[in-house]
């Protein structure tokens, strides 16, 4: 229901009844829309944090993991795109509510958890020292990944598929370098 109508279209009366259950229940188990949807929110986060885990580990170098990841982002905006976009619209929602702003930084700050793992990873498992703290790189990742989604939905076309794994082996070139060097 969220992602035909996004949060604001959807209303409780839809989903409960789209989900099957009467409105009173649906109360029953969240506080509101707002509660039922961060549970979504960080259900589909924990999916899709995983899934680029796999899509990135045990890949053979910086650059295949950069294109391992980001392919599987560039896989999850064209396979679901109401997602994304319903992600955006709870973020412009959320970060203008001073009660709903915390909760959902908490569920973007475990995207850039996720990242900065796997950056730390990389660097450890590939011999590399970053010129920057590998959270700073997770962030400038995200903020490139999220632009991206936004420019591919607005124009499949004008954004090349391998766009983004490029610009991030790019990055991480640039902010990397061979340890004790």
């Amino acid at each position: 229901m969220f992602a035909r109508s996004g949060f604001h279209g959807a209303s409780v009366e839809e989903i409960a009844s789209e989900a099957g259950f009467s409105t009173g229940a649906l109360y029953s188990n969240f506080d509101g829309k707002e509660d039922l949807f961060l549970v979504l929110m960080e259900r589909e986060i924990d999916l899709h944090a995983r899934e680029i885990a796999e899509a990135v580990s045990e890949r053979p170098s910086v650059s295949a993991r950069a294109a391992g990841g980001a392919r599987q982002w560039m896989s999850t905006i064209e396979r679901e795109p109401e997602l994304v976009l319903l992600f955006m619209e709870f973020w412009a929602y959320g970060v203008r509510d001073p009660h709903v702003r915390s909760q959902v930084a908490a569920r973007f700050a475990r995207v850039r958890e996720m990242l900065t793992k796997l950056i730390a990873d990389g660097m450890r498992e590939f011999g590399l020292e970053l010129e920057l703290p590998a959270q700073d790189l997770a962030i400038a990742i995200d903020a490139l990944a999220d632009g991206i989604a936004r420019q591919k939905l607005a124009d499949p076309t004008a954004v090349p598929d391998d766009l983004l794994g490029r610009m991030i082996a790019l990055l991480v070139a640039g902010a990397s370098h061979p340890a004790g060097s």
